[in-house]
C-alpha cells in the first residue's frame, strides 16, 4: 500500500522544528514554497500542516501564516517513549545504554495474551523481555509481543542491540504510529528484583501498540521505568466550541 504523500511532509516538518530549523515562534515557509519544494499538491501541505497543529507544533494565523508554537529546548521528553529507540534516547540524553536480554520465545495467543495485547487469538508471537541499563542503574524493564509473521527471526542478539533497527535497516518495515496508555502504578515483585528503585514504591508503566505503514499491528509493549527518570510532555488541544 502506498505511503500517503503528506505523511513524509509532516515528518519531515516535524523533525526541522524538533531540531530547531524553524524556530520557535518563528513561521513555517509559506503554503506556496511548501507545495513547490515537496513536489506535491496544495492538498497534502494542508493536511501535513493540519496533523502539526493536531500535534502542537504549529498554529495557522489568518494573514500571518504557520507559526511554530513548540520548543524543543523546553519540551522534550526524558523517558523512554515507546518510538524512539532506547539508543536514540541515550544518544539525546548524553547516557550510556545497555540492554540485557531476558526472554526470547515463541507462543500462540491464547485468550489472557489476546485480551493483553491486542492481537487475535490463534497469532503466533514473538515474547521478548529486555533489561533497560543507563550508565549501568537498571532503569527499566520491557515486555514486548511482535507479530512473528511480520517480525520473524527476532534473536538474543537483535534484541539486545535494537528491534527497531532491525525492523527499519533489516525488514524495511517503518512503524507509523503507536497507541499508549500511561499509568503509575505501585512496585511488584519484578520491580524490586530487576529495577535499581532507589528507596521508591511506585513506577511510571507505558503499555503500547504499534503499527506498521500498513495500518497493521506488529507490537505490544509494556516498559515499566524508575522515576527520575520517566517523564512525558504532551501538548492538550481545546477543542473549538
Amino acid at each position: 500500500m502506498p505511503k500517503a504523500v503528506f505523511q513524509d511532509i509532516y515528518r519531515d516538518l516535524k523533525d526541522e522544528i524538533e531540531h530547531g530549523t524553524y524556530a520557535y515562534q518563528s513561521f513555517l515557509p509559506s503554503e506556496a514554497e511548501l507545495t513547490a519544494r515537496f513536489a506535491c499538491s496544495r492538498s497534502s501541505v494542508r493536511r501535513a500542516i493540519r496533523l502539526l497543529a493536531e500535534n502542537g507544533y504549529v498554529l495557522s494565523q489568518q494573514g500571518k501564516g504557520v507559526r511554530v508554537i513548540r520548543d524543543p529546548h523546553m519540551e522534550k521528553p526524558h523517558g523512554y517513549d515507546g518510538l524512539e529507540t532506547f539508543r536514540e534516547m541515550a544518544e539525546r540524553r548524553g547516557f550510556k545504554p545497555r540492554t540485557e536480554t531476558l526472554l526470547v520465545e515463541q507462543v500462540v495467543a491464547d485468550d489472557e495474551i489476546a485480551q493483553l495485547t491486542g492481537f487475535a487469538e490463534g497469532s503466533t508471537l514473538t515474547h521478548i523481555m529486555r533489561k533497560r541499563y543507563a550508565d549501568e542503574r537498571a532503569v527499566g524493564t520491557d515486555e514486548s509481543y511482535y507479530l512473528t509473521e511480520r517480525v520473524p527471526e527476532l534473536t538474543a542478539e537483535i534484541v539486545a542491540n535494537s528491534v527497531y533497527a532491525y525492523l527499519e535497516q533489516v525488514l524495511g518495515m517503518k512503524i507509523i504510529t503507536s497507541k499508549r496508555r500511561i499509568t503509575v502504578e505501585g512496585v511488584n515483585e519484578s520491580d524490586c528484583e530487576q529495577l535499581d528503585l532507589d528507596g521508591f514504591n511506585a513506577i511510571a508503566v507505558v503499555r503500547g501498540n504499534a503499527f506498521d505503514v500498513e495500518g497493521i499491528m506488529v507490537e505490544y509493549t509494556e516498559t515499566r521505568q524508575v522515576p527520575g527518570f520517566f517523564s512525558l510532555y504532551e501538548t492538550a488541544v481545546r477543542p473549538a466550541r
